[in-house]
């Protein structure tokens, strides 16, 4: 029940993310998690934890049921977590839904503010079945590459490496990626482009990964990617074209992501593929007690 509370707040609906942080938090290692009751049904939940993928920050979370708000429980549950805050060495940040707006001013009444804004956007797989194969292997070819699925855990190494060299230069957070190897649930489709006219091994050039949200109905577009030396040659439509597709064989009638604001060529780059704005999040900051 805490966890289903947790993700009515969910910036992402990856129940997995969730899962890793209150599995850190309750093993009483790098994290607390509180939950309120009423008559014996719980009504509210809070979390703090490191994050298991991303170390560098302090992930916090506050939920309530809708017929408990208003009633100071989540003032409780913030309560709590604001005392065990005083303990950190590490920024705290909230990442939130941006259509609950009174999340976001309950969290500022407790020091956070907004750090930076991802948009979000959506596409109807369903609608577009037809065309999906031709699209992907017009893309693939029109760049110059092949999609390959990683083969996870086996290929981890290879996906964290290649994941290193996409992200200079993109909005992202800190930490090392190469320790982000637990951030891929277990039902992730991972592809990788590759050069189609080299014969020996070459590093990949590019990769996204994407999996299941809560509905199972829609996935969610966890990361894209593309090495600085390779970027506006077409290897991000192949990539995600290719990702449409084997998400829609894998039974998704939709698609949904975040993309950071500022990220103007992975916008333009949606806008293209007729994707429709939808929930982004917030990214709320709360300064280092001093």
């Amino acid at each position: 029940m805490a966890a289903d509370l947790l993700m009515l707040a969910s910036a992402t609906g990856i129940r997995h993310h969730l899962e890793l942080q209150l599995a850190t938090a309750e093993a009483g290692k790098d994290g607390w998690a509180f939950v309120a009751e009423r008559d014996g049904v719980i009504v509210g939940a809070a979390l703090l934890s490191r994050d298991p993928a991303f170390p560098g920050s302090v992930i916090t979370l506050v939920s309530v049921s809708e017929p408990a708000r208003r009633a100071g429980v989540g003032s409780a549950l913030a309560d709590l977590l604001t005392e065990r805050l005083k303990e950190e060495t590490l920024p705290a940040f909230y990442r939130l839904r941006d259509d609950l707006t009174e999340g976001r001013r309950f969290a500022e009444q407790y020091g956070y503010t907004v750090h930076s804004h991802s948009v979000g956007w959506g596409l109807d797989l369903a609608s577009q079945h037809g065309t999906l194969e031709a699209a992907a292997h017009e893309a693939s070819r029109s760049a110059r590459v092949r999609i390959r699925q990683a083969d996870l855990p086996h290929d981890i190494d290879e996906v964290l490496e290649c994941a290193a060299r996409c992200l200079p230069d993109l909005p992202t957070e800190e930490g090392d990626v190469r320790q982000a190897g637990d951030y891929f649930p277990e039902n992730t489709i991972l592809l990788l482009a590759e050069r189609e006219d080299e014969e020996i091994e070459r590093p990949a050039l590019g990769l996204t990964a994407l999996a299941p949200e809560k509905d199972g109905d829609t996935w969610h577009t966890l990361f894209t990617g593309v090495v600085t030396t390779h970027r506006r040659t077409g290897i991000a439509r192949a990539l995600k074209s290719d990702s449409f597709l084997r998400a829609h064989r894998a039974g998704a009638r939709s698609v949904h992501t975040h993309n950071h604001d500022t990220n103007d060529a992975i916008i333009g780059l949606n806008a293209s593929f007729g994707m429709r704005p939808a929930p982004g999040y917030w990214d709320l900051r709360r300064p280092i007690p001093k």
